[in-house]
């Protein structure tokens, strides 16, 4: 149940900027390719996976990337609703745990820098997404 618990609090925080990502794909993807499919007799569900969809791929992508960079460095929903308990302990609590409880200063130090590091990959995919995108964008204007 506190697994669910911190779930639902990072869907309720998280959600929103995931629907502007989106809005925001949407909004750029071209409308003459959509009229032209729908002369050619394509259906609704037709234009939305071959089209639509398509078009919303790189931009599920950043939001995914976005959000695991998030979920990797997320803290607070963990630390205020449950304290780690009962197996929900990530990776930040469980270096904060390390560190102030377990007085294990120097394995809890070595861990952060690898936190960082795997966040900077993570970060290095999302910025080629993207700047993927501008490209794309401005390829269009």
């Amino acid at each position: 149940m506190p697994l669910i618990a911190v779930e639902a609090s990072l869907i309720w925080q998280w959600t929103p900027f995931m629907m502007l990502i989106l809005l925001a794909g949407l909004q750029g993807r071209p409308l003459d390719m959509i009229e032209a499919a729908k002369l050619d007799g394509a259906g609704n569900w037709q234009i939305f996976r071959f089209l639509t969809l398509p078009h919303l791929r790189r931009y599920l992508e950043l939001g995914t990337l976005l959000g695991s960079i998030y979920i990797v460095q997320n803290f607070d929903a963990v630390f205020t609703l449950t304290r780690g308990g009962l197996d929900t302990a990530n990776l930040p609590y469980t270096i904060y745990e390390t560190f102030y409880n377990a007085h294990e200063y120097g394995l809890a130090s070595a861990a952060g820098v690898l936190v960082v590091i795997g966040t900077i990959i993570i970060a290095t995919f999302a910025l080629r997404v993207v700047s993927s995108l501008f490209r794309e964008e401005a390829s269009r204007a």
